[in-house]
């Protein structure tokens, strides 16, 4: 269930798809070849670095909030 708060709400987002980026990559182990190791570091990689893009962006952007007030 997502939370009200801006805050918490950007940091279940960024939890969710750093989960994805782990079960793809996980899921990438289990195959041998190299489709896999592609899969592996493209698109777990992809969603591994967008998860932790969005958790810095939401604490920067909640520190810059209680800066203006």
């Amino acid at each position: 269930m997502l939370s009200t708060s801006p805050l918490e709400r950007k940091l279940q987002l960024s939890g969710i798809i750093l989960i994805l980026g782990l079960v793809v990559e996980s899921l990438c182990l289990l195959g041998h070849g190299p489709i896999a190791f592609m899969l592996f570091v493209g698109l777990g990689g992809v969603l591994f670095a967008a998860g932790i893009l969005v958790y810095l962006y939401s604490l920067v952007g909640a520190n810059a909030e209680t800066l203006k007030q």
